[in-house]
Formats: structure tokens, sequence, C-alpha cells
């Protein structure tokens, strides 16, 4: 059972560490939202966009920050990409794992990209302490 609710505990202290208003999404493997939290003061596009990087990492199983790399050299790509609904090539979403099975996602909105990062590495890490623990991502 994924613990949505310490995973967003932590993910909004460290937005409230940050002084930034981000929201906030956990979805299955499948990319369906499980919970989803927006801060008050947070645009109300990042709720989507939470949502989205979520659903990214969770459909290709590697965090969304991975991207800028992937596809550096091969610019049509990233527009390709962008027109795809629900695809956010943008740092902020990480996948959760747990004895080598994709079992969740975290995506995060609303801040400075590092931020987004941080603030969803701040909500993995509450994963990874919850009896859970993730193993490395294959």
């Amino acid at each position: 059972m994924i613990d949505r609710t310490a995973i967003l505990t932590a993910a909004l202290a460290e937005a409230s560490r940050l002084q930034v208003t981000v929201s906030v999404a956990i979805t299955d493997p499948g990319g369906h939202l499980l919970a989803l939290w927006r801060m008050d003061g947070a645009p109300f596009h990042t709720a989507t966009l939470a949502q989205d990087k979520a659903a990214t990492a969770a459909g290709f199983g590697f965090a969304t920050a991975a991207w800028k790399e992937r596809i550096s050299d091969q610019p049509h790509l990233l527009t390709g990409l962008n027109g795809r609904a629900g695809m956010i090539p943008i740092g902020g979403g990480l996948p959760l794992y747990h004895d080598g099975r994709l079992v969740a996602a975290i995506g995060v909105s609303g801040a400075k990209e590092q931020q987004d990062c941080q603030i969803a590495q701040a909500g993995a890490e509450a994963f990874a302490v919850s009896g859970l623990r993730p193993a490395a991502q294959p």
C-alpha cells in the first residue's frame, strides 16, 4: 500500500521550506491519479501539469528531468513530444519503484524546474521510509 499522505506531506513540507507554492500529484503505474494537492496560491494549471509529470514518469519509468539529456541532440523529438497530450518532458516527475516494480509516480509543478525536482525527491524519500524500500530504477 502506498502511503500517499506521507509522500504528499513530505513534498509539501519541502515546498514550504523553499517558500514556493506548487501542486503535487501521485499516480498509479498507469498514470491514473491517486492523490493531488494544490497549495493555496499555486496557479490552477499546476495541478494538471503535476499530474502529467507523474504520468510521464510512470509511463516511461524514469525521471522526467532525464528527457533533456536523452533528446538534447534531437530537438525535433522535443517538438513532437511537447505536442502529445499528457506528456511533460520537464523535470519534476519521478517513478516510485518497490522490489524492481513500478508502483506509483510523483509529479510536482509550480516552482523552478530544479525546485520541482527537489520537492518530488522529498516525496520519493518519504515513499522510501514508509515501509516500502524502492529498488534502483531499471
